[in-house]
């Protein structure tokens, strides 16, 4: 996990102690500097204090969660009543979660919520959708294709997929075509667009910003992308794609194997057809010069 965090020192010191070692930490010391990582970082889930830095901002909790509500949002915050009608609004807006300071914040069960609420329903269902293709995978590539759903941004690659699964570039491909899937390259590529298209739908985001959390290095490549998985330019789909429409594509896009097999017994045929048309062609043409 990423995770983003907002909090006096000694609550920060608690969450760390929840912590893995694979798992990262971005630090903000500000209302500003918080809202810049979760506007370019692939953060998991934000942890906060609204009283962070010495008042109660409310106000600008509830802003954030409203404006980027496909990344959770966890006030940690102490037994107090002045945080009561704080936390009230913050959850109307989205507050995916509240922990207590001293109460129910031990290691376990702070690193079970931060578990919880950072997963990502649709990347959660789209994979339910892959199942099965994945039922013909080794188990240890589905853990990490699985993974590439979530933190696409980590996977730049089929060799960092093959890497991470323990197998051979060459196995993963066999893999992949045993499967009926696309190539590990297009998996790679798909990823990251469901990943962007969540994304996209927050209107704090913009093109920009998705395209640097995915790790991309231009935008255009990110909108390139984009427009030849789901069939339409960034700016139109956060608009006018839904969340069902959205995996259909994508998953067609993960099996278009047979359909880009289908598609090329199209052409050959088309080639095929046009090659008959021509020798007809040649022959009556032939047979004009005979006779004149």
């Amino acid at each position: 996990m990423k995770i983003a965090i907002f909090l006096p020192m000694r609550q920060a010191a608690q969450i760390r102690a929840a912590l893995d070692g694979h798992d990262q930490v971005c630090v903000a010391d500000s209302w500003d500097s918080l809202e810049a990582l979760v506007r370019l970082e692939p953060l998991s889930v934000v942890v906060f204090n609204p009283a962070t830095d010495g008042t109660m901002d409310n106000t600008r909790a509830c802003r954030l969660i409203c404006r980027y509500s496909s990344i959770p949002f966890v006030a940690y915050v102490p037994v107090d009543a002045s945080f009561v009608r704080g936390i009230a609004h913050m959850s109307n807006d989205g507050l995916q979660d509240v922990v207590v300071f001293h109460a129910d914040d031990s290691p376990s069960r702070f690193r079970k919520t931060l578990e919880r609420v950072s997963s990502v329903p649709q990347v959660s269902t789209l994979a339910e959708m892959l199942e099965p293709w994945f039922r013909r995978l080794p188990g240890a590539l589905v853990d990490v294709l699985k993974d590439a759903l979530r933190q696409p941004h980590e996977y730049a690659s089929a060799e960092d997929v093959a890497a991470a699964a323990s197998m051979t570039v060459s196995a993963l491909y066999r893999s992949f075509r045993h499967a009926g899937l696309n190539s590990p390259k297009s998996f790679v590529v798909g990823a990251r667009v469901f990943r962007g298209y969540v994304y996209m739908r927050d209107v704090g985001f913009s093109v920009c910003d998705v395209a640097t959390k995915l790790g991309y290095t231009h935008p255009r490549i990110f909108a390139h992308h984009v427009e030849s998985v789901l069939g339409a330019s960034p700016s139109r789909i956060r608009h006018s794609l839904d969340d069902s429409a959205a995996q259909s594509r994508i998953v067609s896009w993960f099996g278009a194997r047979e359909r880009s097999s289908s598609d090329s017994a199209h052409r050959q045929l088309a080639r095929i057809v046009c090659f008959l048309v021509l020798v007809d062609w040649a022959a009556s043409f032939a047979g004009t010069l005979v006779f004149s």
